[in-house]
């Protein structure tokens, strides 16, 4: 069952999990909360364990995934996100292997 909430700028009634408002842009707070209470709610593939794996295997699925989504860890018994900028490091690694692969 889809839940819905208002917008507290302009009353529009968007899902709990959209990111933004899709009249005015205002941020939704229900969303910026987390869409996971606990390190067992989150999908495997986007654990940080399958992100490290992948990296190992198959570096553009690691790509794939930073990209669209957050990456999820538990420390501490807390749920915690990879940082944002962790996404531009991934990315320039994988450059800076596909620049040495070519010149090889």
């Amino acid at each position: 069952m889809s839940n819905f909430v208002n917008c507290p700028h302009c009353q529009q009634q968007l899902h709990e999990t959209a990111p933004a408002c899709p009249k005015c842009g205002a941020p939704n707070n229900t969303a910026a909360a987390g869409a996971y209470n606990s390190y067992d709610q989150v999908p495997w593939y986007r654990k940080r364990w399958i992100v490290i794996l992948s990296a190992v295997i198959f570096m553009p699925i690691t790509l794939l995934i930073a990209f669209t989504g957050d990456i999820y860890f538990e420390k501490d018994g807390q749920l915690q996100t990879v940082p944002k900028q962790s996404k531009y490091v991934l990315l320039g690694i994988f450059l800076i292997l596909v620049a040495i692969r070519t010149m090889s």
